[in-house]
């Protein structure tokens, strides 16, 4: 975990409106679910073995409490009993969850999600709206250069089936395991799948399966002569021919390939799912991912609702767009400083300050009664461009020079038209 520095925060701030200026022309609305859950709605769908990856607790009055770990399970319980809601319902949320994993590269035990999810549509166009919010998301920040990997969970549920591994826990254990093609090498996955005693033949089976990827209408030309046994296998490949048509509508279809290895390891996906991916910075990992879980809403209450969705972690997104260099150069704090000469000044200064103030320029004067040398010290270490003195002799004439900190020129500004100036020199 990590405290989160001034100039970090800038950049967080405008990435922060970046996103939600994509979210709002999608129509969705902001929230915020509650960062602590029983933790037996945390437990509901992930089972109890989520207890080792997250934060839990016993508080006062004997109650077994979570962290959040994901920002989807709160979304999904608000709902849950909300027949009231008209909808489709589409919510939006940027917040911090917490994991108990092992800190690694571009990733922490606290995190930054934004988040978007689309209550009551069964239809791949919902499917094929957040992919398009997430992919939205990254141009708007300045990332051109991103792919989008989709798959079905369906498919992979019902080749894993066809294989013989049909109890809920194994074929679990093998959907976790897939999911870390991009993370593990070949020789550590046969490592894993034979710690849950899947045969060799069957492995073998399984990487011909999730080496299956390429542009949507070819992959699925492959997958059609397959031969599926398991019902819900048509019903997939028939949400992956409407997501690929949808996704031509919205003009984003040359920017996905349809990728088998993708599975997403938490356990509520049940239909399809996506990762996008920053083509010039990959070894960072998936920077949003999501899909479809249309059982979820019932575990936390009475309303059966299918549901789509996709988040991004704000910590990878930063790392990209920082390789970039796409971050706009921003001004922390102050852009002007009244110093005074005297103390007798410093009324004055105030009232100068607060007119900057009142009409949007940030601005400091001295609060700690030191010298003038002392306050241009202090104006040049916390790197405020512009600078005045205020001395009686500026008060009665109302003009003031406005000092340039970095180049050193000064410009004589009546008092009056100070904001004008300032303006100006944006």
């Amino acid at each position: 975990m990590r405290d989160t520095e001034p100039e970090e925060m800038a950049r967080r701030l405008w990435l922060y409106e970046r996103i939600r200026e994509v979210v709002s022309r999608y129509g969705f609305r902001m929230v915020e679910p509650t960062t602590i859950e029983h933790l037996n709605t945390l437990e509901a769908k992930s089972g109890a073995g989520i207890r080792d990856e997250i934060y839990w607790f016993k508080d006062k009055a004997g109650r077994s409490l979570g962290l959040r770990f994901d920002l989807t399970i709160g979304l999904a319980r608000m709902i849950a009993n909300r027949s009231d809601l008209p909808e489709p319902i589409k919510l939006a949320t940027i917040g911090g969850n917490w994991r108990y994993d092992e800190p690694q590269f571009a990733r922490y035990r606290y995190f930054t999600q934004w988040d978007i999810e689309i209550f009551g549509s069964k239809s791949p166009l919902a499917d094929a709206e957040v992919i398009c919010v997430g992919a939205d998301i990254l141009v708007n920040a300045g990332l051109k250069e991103y792919l989008v990997r989709i798959s079905n969970r369906k498919l992979a549920e019902s080749y894993l089936k066809q294989l013989g591994i049909s109890s809920g826990e194994k074929l679990e254990q093998c959907l976790r395991i897939i999911d870390k093609t991009r993370k593990e090498n070949r020789e550590q996955m046969n490592k894993e799948f034979a710690a849950i005693e899947i045969k060799e033949n069957t492995v073998e089976e399984i990487f011909s399966y999730i080496s299956i990827n390429g542009p949507p209408r070819t992959v699925l030309d492959k997958l059609a002569s397959f031969n599926f046994t398991e019902p819900e296998a048509k019903k997939g490949l028939e949400e992956l021919e409407t997501l690929s048509d949808a996704l031509a509508a919205y003009g984003r279809l040359d920017r996905c390939v349809y990728d088998m290895s993708i599975v997403r390891g938490i356990g509520y996906y049940d239909g399809i799912v996506f990762e996008g991916f920053d083509k010039e910075s990959e070894d960072v990992g998936s920077i949003f991912g999501g899909g479809r879980y249309d059982k979820l809403c019932k575990i936390y209450g009475k309303r059966d609702i299918p549901a789509t969705g996709v988040a991004g972690g704000i910590e990878r997104l930063m790392i990209s767009l920082e390789r970039a260099n796409l971050y706009p150069k921003t001004q922390l704090g102050a852009k002007m400083f009244v110093a005074t000469v005297k103390e007798e000044s410093r009324l004055e200064a105030v009232r100068v300050v607060e007119s900057l103030r009142a009409n949007g320029i940030a601005a400091e004067f001295d609060l700690m009664g030191r010298s003038l040398s002392k306050q241009l010290d202090y104006a040049n270490g916390a790197k405020i461009p512009y600078l005045i003195v205020l001395g009686p002799q500026e008060i009665q004439s109302k003009a003031v020079k406005v000092k340039n900190m970095a180049t050193g020129t000064q410009t004589a500004v009546p008092i009056a038209g100070l904001v004008q100036k300032l303006r100006e020199l944006d």
